[in-house]
């Protein structure tokens, strides 16, 4: 049996969404910008599948636009709000952000902007509390991830939201990985600026939008195209929007069973996995992103353990998918505080919306397994 746990780091395309994009990928190949009937065909299939976001975020279809990926969303709204705001003022990030956050804020220390860090506590919070000792009139954005990509831990969003806009900041945040669970209603939720990604929904890798309210002033980190109102010039990517679109249209539909499902799946696996001593367990299962399951085990490392669990068919990850060939210890475990005797062995199995128990009984004893016997190996071998 081969079981892929690894749906946080990316989703296989739905069929369903597969068939809607092929159109445009053969027929309807134009380019959404010609002043022909091919060209308008697309470009009103574009703007079919940015209202049907728009009304599923509920917000105006003309705060969203489409870019390349999660990514280029959080850089366009980083680089793009601060560069806006006209003063060299802060930024404040949390500690356990994606580096698609920490390092473009870094970059932009070097243009003369400076940067905070807001530390988390024990399971991994920002906590309103932090953030408000953060706030000053010096800050221009702060911007917190509403669901981390390695622990599932969910932030307190609307909180932290409402902090900042009381200092007259912006706030953004990064919900790529959030976006495929949370009842994201940005109606109720007044953050500023959103970063979120086709491929952690079921969508096609390379699309992403960005939404940005109201008049919130934005400048563009592309140049020499009018797209996208001129703030993300290049060639649009219809089949991808179409695709994106109809993933959002599914995920609207099947979103509380999927939800349910993958939470069972991922309490199924860890009563499974009680038996091995000697684990930490840092994703809290009432505070994480149904199916998210981080660990971090003692008396074995992350590298070996992910090979020997991948050579009995089961795919697992250390956690960012972005950092998998850097084999080194998680900064965003290493701020919650997980101690060095753990942190070397910490593992993320993450299940989907077509997992099974099945899948989660063979991942367990395929674990179960692995730590046994990288134990006993380094037992044997001093």
């Amino acid at each position: 049996m081969n079981v892929y746990a690894d749906h946080a780091a990316t989703t296989p395309l739905d069929a369903r969404v597969l068939e809607a994009m092929l159109p445009f990928l053969r027929e309807r190949f134009y380019n959404p910008s010609s002043l022909y009937a091919g060209g308008f065909t697309v470009r009103r299939a574009i703007e079919e599948a940015r209202a049907l976001i728009a009304a599923y975020f509920g917000c105006a279809a003309g705060e969203l636009y489409f870019t390349s990926g999660g990514t280029e969303s959080v850089n366009l709204a980083v680089l793009g709000a601060v560069r806006a705001a006209g003063r060299k003022g802060r930024i404040v990030i949390g500690a356990t952000e994606h580096h698609a956050v920490s390092e473009t804020a870094r970059a932009l220390e070097k243009e003369g902007f400076s940067v905070a860090v807001v530390l988390c506590n024990a399971q991994g919070l920002i906590t309103p509390e932090a953030l408000e000792q953060s706030m000053d009139d010096r800050v221009v954005l702060v911007s917190v991830m509403w669901a981390n990509n390695e622990t599932g831990i969910i932030q307190p969003v609307a909180q932290l939201c409402n902090i900042t806009r009381r200092h007259g900041a912006l706030f953004h945040t990064d919900a790529v990985q959030a976006l495929g669970s949370r009842r994201i209603r940005l109606d109720e939720i007044p953050v500023d600026l959103l970063s979120c990604s086709s491929h952690k929904i079921y969508g096609p890798k390379g699309c992403g939008l960005l939404f940005v309210r109201g008049n919130t002033q934005i400048a563009p980190i592309f140049h020499g195209g009018q797209q996208e109102k001129r703030l993300r010039g290049g060639t649009e990517n219809p089949a991808a929007i179409i695709g994106f679109g109809k993933a959002v249209e599914l995920l609207e539909a099947e979103r509380e069973d999927r939800r349910t499902l993958q939470k069972t799946i991922a309490r199924h696996f860890l009563k499974r996995i009680l038996d091995i001593p000697g684990i930490l367990y840092n994703s809290p299962q009432d505070s994480v992103i149904p199916g998210f399951v981080s660990l971090s085990i003692a008396g074995v490392e992350s590298e070996p353990l992910l090979f020997h669990l991948g050579m009995q068919g089961v795919d697992a990850s250390m956690g960012a998918a972005c950092h998998s060939q850097v084999i080194e210890p998680s900064f965003v475990l290493r701020a919650m505080g997980v101690p060095e005797s753990h942190i070397r062995g910490s593992v993320r199995f993450s299940y989907g919306k077509d997992s099974t128990l099945d899948e989660a009984d063979h991942a367990a004893k395929a674990l179960i397994s692995v730590v046994g016997k990288l134990r006993k190996h380094i037992y044997e071998n001093g």
